[in-house]
C-alpha cells in the first residue's frame, strides 16, 4: 500500500510540473515581442557569477524554481488574457519583455559601477540573441587596468582647529592603493561623523571632496582632500572662524502634551529642565535622566545624541522623540547652543488575548490561550507591568492553569552603581518575575511556584547580556507516579516528586542582522546555569536536614554523600544540584532578496552531582518538534539508541543537533523551504545498565545520529510568520535498520505548525 501511494503521488506531482512547465511562455506576447529569459555578464571573456554585479541590470528574467520552471510565469499565463482580475495573474508574474532601453541603461550601470572601483577605462556593449519570442542578452565588459593612488594630500587652507582631526584620515589612504570611489565616500563620511562629535555641530560630508588627478599613461592618480569654506552671512557677523565648535548652554525636554498658553511646571535635574504641563504625569525624573546624556557645558557630540535616543526609545513610553538644537549665544569662537528634547508620551495600559492549539506534550492535543493586562509606566519610571493569565485543556482531561507577573525596571537596581559601570546608556533593565503553574491530570496534580532577580544590558553594539542573581522554583507534587505507564519510572520519575531548584545563570548573545540591508549575518548564544552549588556548600553549616529512611537513618548516594532537605510547608523537599550549559550558533547566508540559507549548529550540557544524582525533568534536553529534528515529535526522540516507546517521554543530559535549511519564495507572501537536520541527545550516565543505550559513548555516538529531511511552508501575516514543515525520519539509530529511504511517505511522516523560522 505505501509503494503505491508513493507512485500515485509522485505520477501526480510528474504531471503538475509538467503542465506548468509546458504552459505557453509567449502566450500575452505581441509580435514584435520577446521574453527576456537571460542576462550574462562576461568579463575579459570570463563569466561573472557576482550577484552584485547582477543586480545593477535594470531587467531581470521571470522568476525560476530552482532556475529551472519558470512557475510564476505560467501561472500568470494560465489566465485569460482579458481578465485582468483573474486570481492567477494576481499570484503570478506578468512576463518580462525585452526592453532595450533598459538594457541600455543596464550597460551604462555596469560600466559605472567598475569605474567607482577604479577602472576608469571600463567600457561595456551589450549583445542581444534573439531566438523565436526568446531575447538572452549578453553584456561584453573591458575594465582595462586599473588606477592606483600615487599621491594623498591635504589643502593646506584647512582651518587649523580641525586639522589635527582629519590628518588621520591620510591614515585610511594609502600610496598603492586601488582608487576606489566608494570607499572615498565613506571616508567622507566617517570624516564628518568625527568632527561633528568632536562639537562641529554645523558640519556634513558635503563640505568634504576630493580632487583627482589622473595620468592614464601610468594609470596613477594623485589624490587631494578638500574642505570647502563656509560662507558667512550679515548675521554670523561675530564669526571669527570659518569652522566653529558648538557648546551646549541649556538642555530642555519638553513632556508632551503641553499647553504652551497656561501654566507649566519646570523642575531642574542634574542641568537638565524637565518642563511639562501641570495636568501631565510626572515621570521619574531621575530615571529619565540617566538616559540622556546631553548635559550643559560639554561640545556638541552627535554620538551622544543618538545614544540618548536610543535609551529614550528603550523605554517604550513615548511614541514620538525628536531632538532639535539651535545657537543662542556666541564665546570666543565657540557657539553656545540650546538643545530642546521633544518627549510624546504614549498609551499606558494594552491588553492582548492569544488562542492556540497546544502542542505541550505532556498535554496531548488541546488548545490553550493566554490574556495579558500591560502597564508602560506603572510607577511613573518607565516600569512596565505585565500580568499574564494562561489556561489549557486537552481531550483527555489534562489541564494546566497559571499565571505570570513580570516587573522590568529600566535601570539596574543594585547597591553598587552598576548603572554607571555598565554605561548610562547600555540599554539596562531589572526584572522580576513571578509565576504560579498547576497541571491537573487524573493520576497526580503537580504545583510549581516561581520567582526571579535579574540584570539585562548590552555591551558594545549587538551584544546582549542576562544574568539572574537567582530563580527559585518550588515544585510540589499530588499523586503516586508509579501508576503512571506513560513515564519512564527510572529516567523522569524523580521530576515527579516535590523538590527545590535554586539557580543563577549568565546569557550571552549576539546577533549582527542589519535592517534593511541584505547581507550575511549570525548569531551565537551562549548559557550557563547553575543550581543548589552554594546552598549544598552550607548545608553542613546551617545544619540542613537530611534525607532519611522510614527509620530515620540517612539515606546516602552512591559516593557515600548525603541528600540535604529543607523544610517548605511542613514537606522536606530535596533542592537540585547541577550545572548546565549551552552554545547555539547560527549562520545566515543571504543568497539574493528572495532566497537564503540557514545553517545552525547547537550543542548542550547539564550533569547533576553533589545533592542530587538526577537533573530535573524540565532543565533537561529533548529532541523533536517543530524547532528541532522535525522528523519526530517533540519529547518523542528516544535518548541515544533506546527502542522507540510511543508512551515514554525521552530527555537527555547531553544534545547535538545541526539543521541546515534552504529558503525561498513561492508567491508573493507564501515562502518556501528544504530542510535537514541531524543530532540526538544521550544521558551522561544512566547508572543503570536498562538504560546503558541511552548513554553517550565517545565510540558510538556518531553511529548514534538520527536525521530527517523534509519540507516547509510560511506565510508572512507581516505581524508574525504562520510555518507549517513535514518532516521525515531518513536515519533512526533506535531502529536495526537505520536508514528508512524505503520509507519516505506521507504516512510516516510528522506535520509541524509554528510561528516564526524554526531558527
Amino acid at each position: 500500500m505505501k509503494a503505491k501511494f508513493n507512485i500515485q503521488l509522485l505520477l501526480i506531482l510528474i504531471c503538475i510540473v509538467l503542465i506548468l512547465s509546458n504552459c505557453s511562455t509567449h502566450k500575452h506576447l505581441a509580435n514584435d515581442q520577446y521574453l527576456l529569459t537571460k542576462n550574462i555578464i562576461v568579463q575579459n571573456n570570463r563569466k561573472i557569477k557576482s550577484r552584485e554585479q547582477y543586480a545593477l541590470i535594470q531587467q531581470k528574467p521571470n522568476k525560476k524554481i530552482f532556475g529551472l520552471i519558470p512557475i510564476y510565469l505560467n501561472l500568470y499565463n494560465l489566465a485569460p488574457e482579458i481578465d485582468e482580475d483573474h486570481y492567477f495573474k494576481k499570484i503570478g508574474e506578468p512576463p518580462a519583455i525585452f526592453n532595450h532601453r533598459l538594457t541600455k541603461k543596464s550597460a551604462n550601470q555596469i560600466e559605472l559601477y567598475f569605474k567607482n572601483k577604479g577602472y576608469l577605462d571600463a567600457s561595456v556593449s551589450y549583445q542581444i540573441i534573439k531566438k523565436k519570442y526568446k531575447a538572452n542578452v549578453i553584456y561584453n565588459l573591458n575594465t582595462g587596468l586599473p588606477y592606483v593612488i600615487n599621491k594623498m594630500t591635504i589643502n593646506p587652507k584647512i582651518d587649523k582647529n580641525i586639522a589635527q582631526s582629519i590628518q588621520k584620515i591620510s591614515n585610511e589612504i594609502n600610496e598603492g592603493d586601488t582608487y576606489n570611489f566608494d570607499h572615498l565616500e565613506k571616508q567622507r563620511l566617517i570624516l564628518a561623523s568625527k568632527l561633528q562629535n568632536l562639537g562641529y555641530y554645523k558640519f556634513n560630508k558635503e563640505l568634504i571632496y576630493f580632487l583627482a588627478d589622473t595620468n592614464q599613461t601610468t594609470k596613477e592618480i594623485a589624490l587631494e582632500l578638500v574642505i570647502k569654506s563656509i560662507k558667512k552671512t550679515e548675521e554670523d557677523s561675530k564669526i571669527q572662524s570659518d569652522y566653529r565648535q558648538g557648546i551646549i548652554g541649556r538642555v530642555n525636554v519638553f513632556i508632551e502634551p503641553i499647553i504652551y498658553e497656561g501654566n507649566q511646571d519646570t523642575i531642574t535635574t542634574d542641568g537638565i529642565n524637565f518642563i511639562f504641563n501641570k495636568n501631565t504625569p510626572i515621570f521619574n525624573l531621575k530615571r529619565l535622566t540617566e538616559k540622556i546624556l546631553i548635559r550643559p557645558g560639554i561640545p556638541y557630540n552627535k554620538a551622544i545624541y543618538n545614544k540618548s535616543y536610543e535609551a529614550l526609545s528603550e523605554l517604550k513610553n513615548f511614541k514620538k522623540i525628536s531632538f532639535e538644537f539651535s545657537q543662542i549665544s556666541t564665546d570666543d569662537n565657540k557657539d553656545i547652543l540650546v538643545s530642546n528634547i521633544f518627549l510624546t508620551s504614549g498609551n499606558k495600559i494594552a491588553y492582548s488575548v492569544e488562542l492556540e492549539a497546544t502542542t505541550n506534550p505532556e498535554l496531548k492535543e488541546g488548545i490553550s490561550g493566554s490574556a495579558s493586562l500591560s502597564h508602560f509606566n506603572i510607577m511613573n519610571g518607565a516600569e512596565h507591568l505585565q500580568l499574564t493569565f494562561k489556561g489549557s485543556n486537552n481531550f483527555r482531561n489534562i489541564k494546566e492553569n497559571g499565571a505570570v507577573i513580570n516587573l522590568t525596571i529600566p535601570s539596574l537596581i543594585s547597591p553598587i552603581k552598576l548603572n554607571q559601570i555598565l554605561n548610562k546608556t547600555s540599554k539596562s533593565k531589572t526584572i522580576f518575575t513571578a509565576s504560579i503553574i498547576e497541571m491537573k491530570r487524573p493520576e497526580f496534580t503537580r504545583n510549581s511556584i516561581s520567582g526571579s532577580y535579574s540584570y539585562q544590558w548590552t555591551t558594545r553594539q549587538k551584544f546582549r547580556n542576562k544574568l539572574s542573581l537567582f530563580n527559585l522554583s518550588y515544585v510540589n507534587f499530588e499523586g503516586d507516579a508509579s501508576n503512571l505507564n506513560n513515564i519512564s519510572e527510572y529516567l523522569i520519575a524523580k521530576d515527579y516528586s516535590s523538590h527545590l531548584i535554586p539557580t543563577s545563570s549568565f546569557t550571552l548573545s549576539y546577533d549582527n542582522k542589519s535592517k534593511n540591508q541584505l547581507k550575511n549575518y549570525i548569531f551565537f548564544r551562549f548559557h550557563l546555569e547553575s543550581s543548589g552549588n552554594i546552598l549544598r556548600s552550607i548545608a553542613r553549616p546551617l545544619n540542613l536536614n537530611q534525607l532519611k529512611n522510614e527509620e530515620g537513618i540517612p539515606i546516602l548516594q552512591e559516593n557515600g554523600d548525603a541528600t540535604y532537605t529543607i523544610n517548605v510547608w511542613n514537606n522536606e523537599n530535596i533542592f537540585t544540584q547541577y550545572i548546565k550549559t549551552s552554545f547555539d550558533y547560527r549562520y545566515y547566508w543571504q543568497m539574493n532578496q528572495k532566497n537564503s540559507l540557514a545553517f545552525r549548529t547547537m550543542c548542550g550540557l547539564i550533569y547533576a552531582f553533589g545533592n542530587t544524582n538526577q537533573s530535573p525533568f524540565h532543565k533537561k534536553f529533548i529532541a523533536g518538534g517543530a524547532n528541532d529534528l522535525r522528523g519526530w515529535q517533540a519529547f518523542k526522540r528516544p535518548t541515544g539508541s533506546l527502542a522507540n516507546n510511543s508512551d515514554t517521554l525521552f530527555t537527555g543530559g547531553i544534545k547535538l543537533i545541526t539543521s541546515i535549511e534552504f529558503r525561498f519564495e513561492l508567491i508573493k507572501k507564501l515562502n518556501g523551504s528544504l530542510f535537514f537536520d541531524a543530532g540526538n541527545i544521550w544521558e551522561i550516565s544512566s547508572n543503570n545498565n536498562k538504560y546503558e543505550e541511552a548513554d553517550f559513548k565517545w565510540n558510538r555516538f556518531l553511529d548514534e545520529i538520527a536525521v530527517d529531511i523534509g519540507f516547509g511552508l510560511r506565510y508572512d501575516f507581516k505581524y508574525f510568520i504562520l510555518r507549517t514543515d513535514l518532516g521525515f525520519i531518513a536515519r533512526d539509530p533506535s531502529d536495526r535498520d537505520k536508514w528508512k529511504w524505503k520509507k519516505l511517505n506521507i504516512k510516516n511522516s510528522q506535520l509541524n505548525i509554528g510561528l516564526g523560522y524554526p531558527f
